[in-house]
């Protein structure tokens, strides 16, 4: 029963080190750092529990189950807590010093485990054999874990109740090892008594997780949610404030539904804006006109990213456009974005329409094996602000895709905010020419965003005077296009690194900008 316990332990403690890397991951961005962070920090703690055992010199399967029911509490809570000292706080360094602090406890109390249980094996059976013991129960443990948390409890159980769910767990891993406790009977119930308690309060925590993280997410989003669920990439958040949705002018309206203020539908990914209602054809217009304009000609378009099927949408409005490939890695948000019926009004169906075919699969891995041409290119991807994005943004991406970019064609990227992301910005402007394009940046404002860029991208000089737009638009004119090319002094060009896969520089770059004004 104490191997059993063992093993429990080490599961639940290797899911808690990863729900403290994942959320901090995706509140703040930059998983490689949040990871290795997490797993230093951890390991340290680890050691300091270890050593502080030594002043433990008896009750030591009393001390072990009490352990177990305060790591069932801590580590248990650990993801609410942390998404909960986000939201009321609202300051990365406030939250970087909590997940720090989150740790340290539960990495300290961790590091209780296998010395109080090696030595209670030792009493009953030789160290040698003890050791061993622990050990193989311990990495066994330790790799159920790690392979659950991916596969099965971020999938369909979720952050915050994969916490609760293993913080039971934990407590049970404690409470098996009640009858073997030194005391009397007394001190016995007063453990159980406690390990009872804390699982009930666990339990509780459970049947509530559905209410606790709508609020925290209401309290983050600053509006109700209206679906939240965590795909195996990321998480998916759609948030509405108002009480109705207009409905369309008519099913085949050329233009967009657009919103008013009071129904404001927004879609975030891992807490990151993607749209809002209210300003989106901004963002969509400038992103898609200006390329299918630069490009000889418009045929066939390849679309990286924009699963919110509103790229697409804006590209559809070209009679000439005969085929689009739409390539996105996480299916289920076409499928969220083809059926929501508020998401799929804005879109106008476009990910349905017989032209657009729809690939889920990595872009890179797509570019690099396409064999084919596109006239088109229009990468609509999330932000930099992790490793796995940033090699989208990288001059090997770059390269493959202007190996399928057909003579003549355009490529366009979204490219954060040349304001609040400067030297992200420009270095995205400079992995472009390093790929051997003729590049042109240009920003506008986007309401929702702030001031939000984009880079054109051709095999040819760019004439920005002879950009058109012969579609019927909400907000971009032809007579506007050449001011979009022009910066202020405060977003103007500044010296940054290539962005490179052995280099991931723009990462750094975006973190380290000024989105604490944003």
């Amino acid at each position: 029963m104490l191997l059993v316990a063992m093993a429990l332990a080490a599961a639940c403690a290797i899911v808690y080190e990863l729900i403290i890397a994942t959320i901090s991951s995706y509140l703040l961005g930059n998983s490689v750092y949040h990871f290795s962070i997490t797993i230093g920090l951890f390991m340290v703690s680890m050691g300091l529990g270890s050593f502080l055992t030594r002043y433990i010199k008896s009750q030591l399967v009393e001390r072990f189950i009490l352990v177990e029911v305060a790591l069932g509490i801590v580590g248990g809570g650990a993801a609410v807590a942390l998404y909960g000292m986000y939201v009321v706080v609202g300051s990365d360094a406030a939250y970087s010093w909590s997940m720090f602090g989150v740790i340290v406890v539960v990495g300290s109390l961790v590091g209780f485990e296998i010395p109080l249980l090696t030595r209670i094996l030792n009493e009953r059976g030789g160290l040698r054999i003890a050791l061993a013991n622990v050990l193989a129960f311990d990495y066994v443990g330790a790799l159920v874990g790690s392979v659950a948390f991916p596969l099965i409890l971020l999938k369909y159980v979720g952050l915050v109740r994969t916490g609760f769910v293993m913080g039971l767990v934990n407590v049970i891993a404690g409470a098996l090892l009640v009858p073997q406790s030194e005391g009397g009977i007394r001190r016995r119930l007063g453990v159980a008594g406690g390990a009872a308690a804390a699982s009930v309060a666990l339990i509780l925590a459970i049947a509530w997780e559905p209410s606790i993280t709508a609020g925290l997410e209401r309290a983050l989003y600053d509006s109700p949610t209206i679906t939240s669920e965590q795909s195996p990439y990321q998480k998916l958040t759609v948030t509405r404030r108002g009480k109705t949705w207009p409905e369309p002018e008519a099913p085949s309206s050329q233009a967009p539904v657009v919103a008013k203020r009071g129904n404001d539908l927004r879609l975030f990914i891992d807490g990151q804006i993607q749209f809002s209602s209210v300003d989106e054809y901004r963002y969509h217009e400038a992103l898609v006109h200006p390329a299918m304009s630069a490009a000889e000609s418009r045929e066939s378009v390849l679309i990286l990213g924009g699963g919110d099927g509103l790229a697409a949408r804006d590209t559809l409005r070209y009679q000439d456009v005969v085929e689009i490939v739409l390539v996105d890695l996480d299916p289920r948000i076409i499928e969220l974005c083809s059926t929501h019926p508020e998401i799929a009004a804005l879109n106008e169906g476009a990910l349905t329409d017989p032209r657009v075919h729809v690939v889920t699969q990595d872009g890179y891995k797509f570019v690099e094996q396409a064999g084919r041409g596109f006239d088109v290119v229009i990468i609509d991807l999330p932000d930099p602000n992790h490793e796995t994005l940033s090699k989208l943004y990288s001059v090997e991406f770059y390269r493959l895709v202007a190996r399928v970019l057909n003579p003549g064609g355009a490529v366009v990227t979204q490219s954060t905010s040349p304001f609040f992301a400067r030297a992200a910005f420009w270095s995205i402007h400079r992995t472009l020419e390093a790929a051997g394009l003729h590049v042109a940046a240009y920003h506008t404002n986007v309401p929702s965003l702030g001031d939000w860029g984009f880079n054109l991208a051709t095999d040819r000089p760019i004439d920005i005077g002879a950009l058109d737009v012969t579609v019927e638009t909400l907000f971009l004119t032809a007579e506007q296009i050449p001011s979009m090319f022009r910066f202020g002094r405060d977003a103007a060009e500044v010296d940054a690194h290539v962005n490179t896969l052995l280099r991931p520089v723009l990462m750094h770059y975006y973190d380290d900008d000024r989105w604490g004004y944003y």
